[in-house]
């Protein structure tokens, strides 16, 4: 289960990444080569991640039952992970929902982490 902190603080990086992608996402808003050369590959990797991490997560969430952490914030996680890697890029992307989106990733991700570490200190 190593695996699954390994997956989480990656995506933990890569909802910073987001972050920051949305505070340059007008620069490159007209540049089509940007979106082969950097959107498309940073979506698809971070939806690749996502997918094992929800795989992940939700074996162990099953199998612990964490008293704070439910199936259905793993499956909207996930949902927002894969959304936030697009609309980070487009420029019609509303700030307010974006940050909470963002958020919203960052406090489950978080949660889960603390959690599983939490487990692995009683043994």
């Amino acid at each position: 289960m190593n695996r699954l902190i390994d997956v989480t603080e990656e995506l933990i990086e890569q909802n910073e990444a987001m972050f920051h992608y949305y505070e340059e996402r007008m620069e490159h808003a007209k540049d089509r080569d940007y979106f082969f050369e950097t959107v498309k590959p940073f979506a698809d990797k971070v939806k690749a991640l996502a997918d094992e991490w929800f795989s992940l997560a939700s074996e162990w969430v099953l199998k612990e039952q964490p008293v704070y952490l439910h199936q259905k914030q793993l499956e909207d996680t996930h949902e927002n992970i894969t959304i936030a890697s697009v609309t980070c890029f487009q420029p019609d992307t509303k700030e307010k929902r974006f940050k909470e989106m963002n958020q919203s990733i960052h406090y489950v991700l978080r949660s889960l982490e603390s959690a599983w570490k939490e487990k692995e200190s009683r043994g």
